[in-house]
């Protein structure tokens, strides 16, 4: 099954003129950031969201989520895999769901020459539930070899009882965050559960089957995005449970030890990423009205540069360097709304350029 893409340019200088963030602090290391234009990348009136971004050989690739039936768990869900020479002109090259799950956070993994796709998936049975269990929660893939010709879906074993999110590797060994309550421990309550959510390093030989490498969260764990140094450090943007404040960690190999430092605000969705020789984070900022913000790291610490459009249910940004100043980003978000005044949740893209 193949969608266009619907081309709807927001053109940022003609509303408003480029946006351009100076901050003052830090001038030479966190230059000005010009948001270039905003374009709704996607909508065939459904709920899409939950994006990821990667280069594979010579094309890129976009993965997201798309439900007939919205936001919440439901066994209609499926992710939408779309490939483009060039960021502007995308085409749909796999489209994959799990029969009685519900799949979201699509996240892309370049592992052994294969480009890997890794989706949570709760378990729903035949209908949406109203209750669901992170203990039945089982990570999928799928996986290609050239990017056009795709296996899926496959069950990652060692995932069960694992909310699987963002994927790096560093040398041979492949890595997934992936969240689980503390022994398991049964709950009732979102209030009583998220103390005990753990974080956890999970390792893999073949990108297919994991173990346990490490605990970097120890409670009020959640979604993380690692990212390794060549030394094979590593650091991680971590969103943290009981809506705290996102926290900064970093290990060492064998990744025994971490060190964690809170940030100064929640970031929900994070992502990190290297943009030139800088760090780049992004995720949902809930300072004031839920947005997409983009923020650059120096020192353990955020300069915040920009603000996408975007507002309600957004973020989970993806990100791909085009060169070290031209840089393209994916997110969703809930902000516009159609012809008959009814909100949409589209997956949008932003060109950002860095001042020289």
């Amino acid at each position: 099954m193949s969608f266009g893409f619907r081309n709807l340019a927001i053109t940022i200088c003609a509303v408003a003129a480029i946006v351009q963030i100076n901050i003052a602090a830090h001038a030479d290391e966190t230059p000005k950031v010009n948001v270039l234009s905003v374009r709704r990348g996607f909508d065939n009136g459904e709920h899409n969201a939950f994006t990821d971004l990667c280069r594979f050989g010579d094309k890129y690739y976009l993965a997201f989520r798309t439900c007939p039936d919205g936001h919440m768990v439901h066994p209609t869900s499926s992710i939408i895999i779309q490939s483009s020479d060039d960021t502007k002109t995308w085409k749909t090259v796999h489209q994959f769901s799990v029969p009685k799950r519900d799949v979201r956070d699509p996240h892309f993994l370049v592992f052994k020459d294969k480009l890997f796709v890794y989706t949570g998936a709760w378990y729903c049975g035949d209908t949406s539930p109203k209750n669901y269990k992170m203990d039945d929660h089982l990570g999928y893939a799928a996986w290609s070899d050239d990017g056009e010709n795709w296996h899926s879906p496959v069950m990652l074993e060692g995932t069960y009882g694992h909310y699987i999110w963002r994927a790096a590797a560093h040398g041979d060994k492949a890595y997934l965050c992936g969240r689980r309550k503390r022994e398991f421990a049964k709950t009732t309550t979102r209030a009583e559960r998220d103390p005990l959510i753990e974080s956890a390093m999970l390792e893999s030989d073949d990108g297919l089957i994991y173990r346990k490498k490490a605990l970097f969260q120890t409670t009020n764990g959640d979604e993380t995005a690692f990212l390794f140094e060549d030394d094979g450090s590593v650091l991680a943007v971590a969103r943290s449970g009981s809506k705290l404040n996102a926290q900064l960690c970093r290990s060492q190999p064998p990744y025994e030890k971490w060190d964690r430092t809170n940030f100064d605000r929640y970031i929900g969705g994070p992502l990190v990423a290297k943009w030139g020789d800088r760090y780049l984070v992004a995720g949902r900022k809930t300072i004031g009205p839920a947005v997409t913000a983009l923020y650059w790291l120096v020192d353990g610490q955020l300069h915040e540069f920009a603000e996408l459009p975007s507002g309600g249910d957004n973020s989970y940004p993806g990100f791909v360097a085009l060169s070290d100043t031209r840089g393209f980003v994916s997110y969703y978000s809930s902000h516009e709304k159609d012809a008959d005044g009814k909100s949409i949740t589209a997956i949008y893209f932003a060109d950002l350029e860095i001042e020289e």
